[in-house]
């Protein structure tokens, strides 16, 4: 097999056991956790802040594409980038910081 493949592989792997020694974990601790009757009202705050419905984002979509495009013209090397160290000369050149 492919060397590289391997190595993607024994990530996922270790990744996915580190998943699931943390699921086990939680069931552990939410098992001892609903013992305790005073605890429910918290738990129901906490699973109704963790919802899985989604919100909205108050990002315009037109955002997300103009980053998209940026992103594509850095990518194919139609611009270039700058290291942070040349943006912070710039800007000390530019404004004095």
């Amino acid at each position: 097999m492919n060397p590289a493949f391997n190595n993607i592989m024994n990530k996922y792997n270790m990744h996915s056991l580190c998943i699931l020694e943390l699921r086990n974990k939680l069931i552990e601790q939410f098992n001892l956790l609903i013992q305790d009757d005073s605890k429910f009202m918290a738990l129901e705050g906490i699973f109704d802040s963790i919802s899985t419905n989604e919100v909205p984002s108050i990002v315009p979509e037109e955002h997300y594409k103009i980053i998209e495009a940026r992103r594509n013209k850095r990518l194919t090397g139609e611009t270039k980038g700058q290291s942070w160290e040349e943006v912070k000369y710039r800007l000390k050149q530019k404004y004095g910081f």
